[in-house]
């Protein structure tokens, strides 16, 4: 047998506390590098979504810019077609000299027409004949566009309300 005297006891003591140390300064070391690792992958993580986020912002302000455009254009063409029916239904049909035009009134006047039909009584302005009028107006711009029947809605919407018991 081993026997230890009180030099080897210490060297003894000294090689473990040695040995424990460095398991323990490994250990500490492992868990701060993959702390460390962590936060890096983190950052990077949030710095790829940060760039996506940037990227889809700006394609979205590109989108509704482009979207702004082509309604702009839209506009333009109905009113250049609108003037065009106008313009030419005052030359073909001869009963109806007023026919309507798309004037461009400056803004004085434009304020000064809407303070005169708000000074209009209610008696005058009827909602309903306004509705018919302008659904027949739109009506006769559309020709013969396909669309969904009334009919046919009020049929679905019974439908599905039945169906929900």
């Amino acid at each position: 047998m081993v026997t230890l005297d009180a030099t080897g006891t210490l060297w003894a003591i000294g090689i473990l506390g040695l040995l424990l140390g460095i398991g323990l300064g490994a250990i500490v070391t492992y868990t701060l590098m993959a702390r460390n690792s962590r936060t890096h992958r983190l950052q990077r993580e949030l710095n790829q979504l940060s760039e996506r986020f940037t990227d889809y912002r700006d394609q979205v302000g590109q989108h509704f810019m482009h979207t702004s455009d082509l309604v702009k254009e839209m506009t333009r063409s109905y009113r250049a077609v609108y003037e065009h029916l106008a313009t030419g239904a005052h030359h073909l049909c001869a009963e109806d000299p007023a026919a309507p035009t798309l004037a461009h009134q400056n803004p004085e006047q434009l304020a000064a027409d809407n303070t005169e039909e708000i000074g209009a009584t209610s008696a005058d302005y009827d909602e309903l004949e306004e509705l018919t009028s302008l659904r027949e107006d739109i009506d006769a711009l559309m020709g013969e566009a396909p669309r969904i029947s009334e009919l046919d809605v009020r049929i679905k919407t019974t439908k599905d309300k039945s169906a929900q018991h």
